[in-house]
């Protein structure tokens, strides 16, 4: 399979790097190969303008058995847990719009979006191509908002829960998912919860812990 590896920086990934460089070949500093895989790593940087270029102009030179993006996610329900591994299955642009007198308006109340028109599916940024991976892979399946400024302030935390009824936030997610969708790569979203804002919990030492092992059980299994 050739797998393309994306992550915001390797040290967030270090454990499974170390892995493959002892299960595999180190090819390169951004490659490897096992017995069963092709690895391309691609290091994204942090924000959605270089998620976005970076993906974006990664997929424009191959396609991919799959793109793998794995990364860390801020909880907004009290029953996701921290250091929980979950797969986001459709995400949504959360800040991005219009602030007048009435409120936040955002790219769909405005008519700017459209949910009916390509790259949408199913009424959003779905990732339907992934099915196959969620018959044995065992994470739980949520819906994720891309923020710019994370949810940190309570009453910011409760406009975005009351509007679009999240399970987790991320910083980038939807920059890497609108790229694969547009492509028709099929890709999967993997982010450790590093702290829940709905119960003020926070580890992010197990979030890194729980996503190296996730991540090395993927690559076992696929």
């Amino acid at each position: 399979m050739k797998l393309l590896l994306c992550c915001n920086n390797s040290l967030q990934i270090k454990h499974t790097l170390e892995w493959l460089s002892q299960v595999g070949e180190s090819v390169n500093e951004f490659s490897f190969k096992t017995p069963q895989h092709e690895i391309t790593l691609l290091q994204t940087g942090y924000g959605g303008f270089q998620v976005g270029f970076h993906i974006a102009t990664e997929l424009a030179k191959q396609p991919y058995h799959l793109a793998l993006k794995v990364g860390f996610a801020n909880g907004l329900r009290s029953d996701i847990g921290v250091g929980e591994v979950v797969n986001i299955i459709n995400d949504k642009p959360a800040d991005t719009g219009i602030l007048n007198e009435t409120g936040f308006e955002d790219l769909y109340d405005s008519g700017l979006l459209n949910t009916s028109e390509k790259p949408h599916q199913m009424g959003g940024y779905v990732n339907k191509t992934n099915s196959y991976l969620n018959v044995f892979l065992p994470y739980r399946k949520v819906l994720s908002l891309s923020v710019n400024t994370i949810s940190a302030n309570e009453q910011l935390q409760r406009i975005r829960v009351s509007k679009y009824h999240p399970h987790v936030e991320t910083t980038d997610g939807i920059y890497f998912a609108y790229a694969c969708l547009w492509k028709q790569q099929p890709f999967y979203h993997l982010a450790a919860v590093e702290q829940n804002f709905a119960t003020g919990e926070k580890n992010q030492e197990l979030a890194h812990k729980n996503l190296n092992e996730s991540l090395i059980d993927i690559i076992k299994k696929i």
